[in-house]
């Protein structure tokens, strides 16, 4: 008898742990049939990662390095030279450019001075021809009168033919010397031209910063050829960072260039830094989710990016954040507002 009494609580535990079993996985199963997995407002919740702008300096010639003059880590200012090149050949070619430029200008004083000399040299053919000019009307009125020979007024007459063709031979002269002193001005202008090409040239042979920011990579050392372009320093700008942060795709179409954004990492726990949403990835990346039971589709994610100002450099190059994105919810038509 007592032992029949000890194994009656057993016959009601068991319909209890199976009611249980049942409801528990009822639960479940209506969960999972009515979840909704679209944005429901509020806040924008993920994790992401701090990325400073990372700027590569490059020559804009090629040549062998002399030398790096920053160390990595340090800081630099705008106009800051980070590093030189060897510059012998471009300086032999800025004395070489000097050097036609001044042959140029020797040119064009040469072709100044046979311009002059064209030019008398045509005055006194045209005085000439005006004196010629002068005695054959002469000759041909003392003819009239009988008071000159016939063979006097004929070579009057040559004479003045000489003198026209004398003018018109000193002025294809002149016109060959101003197209001479235009040549000599083109090439001057060549010459200069090729002297500030030189120049430029040569002070490229100085990479210079353009924006404050840490060296955080010295890609080259002295001695080293680099091509034109070539990476030689990374610096990177640290005093507004970027976040790179995962929005899946049922929730990044709530977010908006502009929107608000609030982040957070490890080392400053009790800390927020602002910033503003600046672009969204247009593509989907990875998917998050995988539905093994290809009963919905996958979650895939984008990556939106917010500007974060960073006066103290306090966010880090590649530290991991917690970010809110603070929607805003879209803008109602104004006839609906007002119902």
């Amino acid at each position: 008898m007592a032992e029949a009494k000890a194994k009656k609580p057993a016959a009601w535990i068991r319909p209890v742990l199976l009611l249980a079993v049942v409801a528990t996985a009822g639960y479940f199963i209506w969960r999972y049939s009515t979840r909704a997995e679209g944005y429901t407002g509020g806040d924008v919740a993920t994790t992401g990662t701090v990325e400073a702008v990372h700027v590569q300096l490059g020559f804009k010639v090629g040549g062998r390095l002399a030398s790096v003059d920053v160390s990595e880590g340090a800081n630099v200012a705008p106009g800051q030279v980070v590093a030189r090149l060897e510059t012998a050949d471009l300086d032999l070619a800025v004395v070489d450019a000097r050097g036609m430029l001044e042959s140029a200008r020797a040119a064009l004083e040469s072709a100044h001075g046979g311009l002059e000399a064209a030019r008398a040299a045509l005055a006194e053919s045209e005085a000439t021809r005006d004196r010629a000019a002068r005695d054959l009307e002469r000759q041909q009125e003392l003819v009239k009168t009988e008071a000159t020979t016939a063979q006097q007024a004929d070579d009057a007459r040559a004479a003045a033919r000489v003198a026209d063709a004398q003018v018109l031979a000193r002025t294809a002269q002149l016109r060959q010397a101003e197209s001479a002193v235009r040549q000599a001005e083109s090439a001057v202008h060549q010459a200069e031209s090729a002297v500030r090409e030189a120049e430029l040239r040569r002070s490229y042979a100085e990479l210079k910063t353009v924006e404050p920011g840490t060296v955080s990579d010295k890609v080259h050392q002295p001695g080293e050829m680099v091509a034109v372009g070539t990476p030689v320093v990374t610096v990177s700008q640290m005093d507004t960072v970027k976040v790179l942060a995962a929005v899946d795709e049922t929730r990044v179409g709530a977010v908006r260039p502009g929107d608000a954004v609030k982040v957070r990492v490890y080392t400053f726990d009790d800390r927020w830094f602002d910033g503003r949403v600046t672009d969204i990835q247009p593509a989907g990346d990875f998917a998050t989710r995988k539905d093994w039971g290809a009963q919905r589709r996958d979650i895939r994610t984008f990556t939106v990016t917010a500007r974060v100002p960073n006066p103290d450099h306090l966010l880090k190059d590649g530290m991991t954040a917690d970010v809110r994105i603070q929607a805003q919810p879209p803008a109602r038509p104004v006839a609906e507002a007002r119902r």
